[in-house]
């Protein structure tokens, strides 16, 4: 009530002078009286992770341009706007139901622009050099996954870093001016981040292995081999604070997708999530409500996964005659040898489903509860060790040193039960041919990984995008890519709404 009237009080009293309206009210923070202290540097980076959850990033529409765009997935929505995400139709770009264009864009601008208030201030501001070494790599970082996701799905984009108003246009990136600029920022964050946190409470923000593992996959798009390999090391053989390897595969691929076993040691990076609401913010993500199992309550049919893909898991047994354990966490699916299996709460005939269809099953609450909201509570992990064991088999190839590539690829293997490579009768003969090894880990991956991101991403690092034959094979898996039209749709349109708000911004090649 006090300030109340002391407000009014200065109301009045500044009414009778002629520059009142040119005055800053003592009264309330700008940009300019904020990012002073310590603490509220620390309120801005822990308010620059949150963009990650937002619906324009991991909470929502990237797992759809990610994984249902790819060749691992599609979409029967009854909304048009999201079947033409997946089937490469987009004919609107800028009506207010696009919202799987301009929420991405404005999300992750929107987590760049909070980023930059953070590094443009800390150096400023009374606070431990410690610390403040540490929040500004946290931000570089952050910045680093908005600008990498920016030119994995637009390719094209303003490089804007910084928050301070004025100075010259921001240059317009191309996707390789995009994705070195997301280099920058992860190498520089790499030398300012711990390898771990020893507070507890620190769990989910960003280490110097996310920068290091952000920072492989940048030099992979762009086919720099080398200096994939360098941090790729860096990452394996990283010591945590108990004098142990920082990272190991966790014993059950099942503890990578549930919130029971979050930030364990094989993650590297993942995005975190809460279940419900705090302060009026959801904490949760969306991901489980459009990609999941299409029943009442549960999941929306806007994306299901190919039936290719569910048969490339089927294509070799375990070491004791089993499928792939892997079919089982990555897929929904009718199982006639375990009918009573339940799946929130209810069998899959008493569901009514039809049993020859299949729905994504990863990152889902389909044991712990009998429906999904709009709030789940599981983390994405968006870099894990298996996925830089296979990077790392990846680059070793692409350096002519496929021999080398095997114990990697055979530790995830070797994980779901399947025989080491070199012992497999259904992947036979490659020995140390690189094209065919090549093909192997596209293999791998594609079934480690599936609906983890990281397909388009690989479909582009392959040149698979570029030719006709290589389009022509996607089109055996996924009947949407005769859709696809070179030059066009390994990109995303820009929101046209947004092409005349930045200076020298054009829209993508045929849209």
């Amino acid at each position: 009530m006090k300030n109340i009237i002391a407000i009014l009080l200065l109301i009045i009293v500044s009414s009778c002078s002629e520059d009142f309206l040119e005055r800053t009210n003592p009264n309330e923070q700008s940009a300019a009286t904020y990012w002073q202290t310590e603490e509220e540097i620390m309120n801005g980076i822990n308010a620059a992770y949150r963009p990650l959850r937002f619906n324009g990033s991991y909470g929502r529409w990237l797992h759809i341009l990610y994984t249902s765009r790819s060749d691992e997935g599609w979409c029967h929505s009854p909304n048009p706007h999201f079947v033409s995400y997946s089937n490469f139709e987009t004919g609107s770009y800028n009506d207010a139901a696009a919202e799987g264009i301009f929420f991405p864009w404005l999300d992750m601008y929107k987590g760049i622009f909070w980023a930059n208030q953070v590094i443009d201030n800390a150096p400023d501001a009374e606070m431990d050099p410690g610390l403040r070494e540490r929040v500004t790599g946290e931000a570089l970082f952050l910045r680093g996954v908005h600008f990498f996701n920016i030119a994995g799905v637009f390719g094209r984009g303003p490089i804007q870093t910084t928050s301070f108003a004025g100075g010259d246009a921001p240059l317009i990136g191309e996707q390789e001016d995009l994705y070195r600029q997301a280099g920058m920022d992860f190498a520089a964050a790499a030398e300012r981040l711990p390898v771990e946190y020893a507070d507890p409470n620190d769990q989910g923000r960003a280490t110097e292995g996310a920068a290091r593992g952000m920072l492989a996959r940048v030099y992979m798009q762009l086919h720099e081999w080398d200096s994939a390999r360098v941090e790729l090391e860096a990452v394996m053989n990283m010591q945590g604070l108990n004098g142990q390897p920082r990272y190991s595969l966790v014993s059950e691929y099942r503890d990578n997708f549930t919130a029971a076993n979050e930030n364990n040691s094989e993650s590297v990076f993942e995005v975190q999530f809460a279940y419900g609401r705090q302060a009026g913010t959801d904490l949760g993500g969306q991901r489980q409500k459009f990609m999941g199992l299409q029943v009442d309550g549960v999941a929306w049919a806007d994306a299901d996964p190919r039936q290719s893909l569910f048969d490339d898991f089927l294509l070799e047994n375990t070491t004791t005659g089993n499928p792939d354990p892997r079919l089982k966490h990555t897929f929904f699916y009718y199982d006639p040898a375990n009918p009573d299996e339940q799946f929130y709460g209810k069998t899959w005939d008493e569901w009514g489903l039809d049993r020859n269809a299949i729905y994504w099953k990863k990152f889902t609450n389909y044991d712990i509860r009998t429906d999904e909201d709009y709030n789940s509570g599981i983390n994405i992990r968006v870099v894990r060790l298996a996925d830089v064991y296979l990077m790392y088999a990846e680059v070793l190839n692409e350096l002519g040193r496929t021999a080398e590539a095997y114990p990697y690829i055979n530790l995830v293997r070797t994980r779901v039960g399947l025989p080491d490579l070199e012992n497999s009768t259904v992947f036979a003969g490659i020995g140390n041919n690189q094209d065919q090894m090549r093909e192997q880990i596209k293999h791998e991956r594609m079934l480690e990984l599936a609906s983890e991101n990281t397909r388009w991403l690989d479909l582009e690092r392959w040149g698979m995008l570029e030719n006709q034959a290589d389009i022509n094979y996607l089109i055996s898996k996924d009947e949407e890519f005769e859709n696809f039209k070179i030059g066009t749709h390994n990109r995303f349109p820009i929101p046209y709404r947004e092409i005349p708000l930045v200076v020298g911004l054009e829209q993508n090649p045929g849209y």
